[in-house]
């Protein structure tokens, strides 16, 4: 009789020490994965203006920033501060406990074109063609609604532009002359803001994570590039001479600030 009573009391106590460990490390339906890092990519159109005119299409001022175009982009993201949230509404001895990314790094680069600006200058006609790559770092602030549920981001950064083209092609009325302006500007700081809605798409509760989002984004830009000196190609059907030319006084800004709307995928590992 003595040991029926040991194993009973021993497997009353072992029982809820059993169920807890359970609830706490291995219930995959009771805890979810953290984020380890996430990779996006994404597709966008910027819109922006130019601090000055850059000449005028008939009788309508052109007004053109580099920043204006397609942009395709790339970023991972790494989260520096998780914050574990526990779902108060359910049962308090089955709590359910959703990993949220607090704060995140975000190193991010891409490929931006711009092809636009088109005006005419009394005969010439000047096509403007600009692409860059911008390396950036930054910061993204995260709120989520709950698991399974869309969350939303706020960051900030900055980082630099590598130039991959940065020209003007001109044609001239009734001439077979062409000209190529190629410049080469030092390379301009940029800073950013952006605010984002990201969605789960293949969210699982037994992992308490998603696998994929899908992700809606508004980025503000601001970065300027000073034109002091420039290449000018002239071509004719009989002969090409390239000259340096240099811009008088202290240069101007070839680019303004600029407001893109992107829409892309995120994939998560955890």
């Amino acid at each position: 009789m003595n040991k029926k009573y040991a194993i009973l009391l021993i497997a009353s106590t072992l029982l809820p020490l059993s169920k807890l460990a359970a609830q706490t490390n291995g219930g995959a339906t009771d805890q979810s994965q953290a984020t380890i890092l996430s990779a996006r990519l994404s597709t966008g159109f910027g819109i922006g203006r130019a601090r000055e005119s850059l000449g005028a299409n008939g009788s309508d001022a052109v007004w053109w920033s580099t920043g204006q175009g397609m942009k395709l982009d790339a970023a991972l993201d790494l989260p520096l501060l998780p914050v574990e949230m526990l779902n108060s509404g359910g049962d308090e001895n089955d709590a359910e406990r959703n990993s949220v990314i607090g704060i995140e790094l975000e190193l991010g680069s891409g490929y931006h074109f711009s092809t636009g600006g088109k005006y005419t200058s009394g005969s010439q006609t000047v096509s403007r063609t600009y692409c860059y790559v911008p390396l950036t770092l930054g910061f993204n602030v995260r709120a989520s609604f709950g698991a399974g549920s869309p969350s939303i981001y706020i960051g900030a950064g900055g980082g630099t532009h590598w130039k991959c083209i940065y020209e003007d092609n001109i044609t001239i009325a009734n001439s077979s002359t062409t000209i190529l302006n190629k410049y080469d500007p030092p390379l301009p700081f940029e800073l950013y803001g952006q605010l984002g809605l990201e969605i789960p798409l293949l969210y699982t509760p037994e992992d308490g994570n998603s696998l994929m989002d899908l992700f809606i984004q508004a980025r503000f830009e601001e970065a300027t590039n000073y034109i002091y000196d420039y290449e000018s190609k002239v071509s004719t059907p009989s002969a090409t001479s390239t000259t340096v030319v240099t811009v008088s006084g202290a240069g101007h800004g070839e680019s303004a600030s600029n407001v893109a709307f992107a829409l892309g995928i995120k994939f998560n590992i955890y």
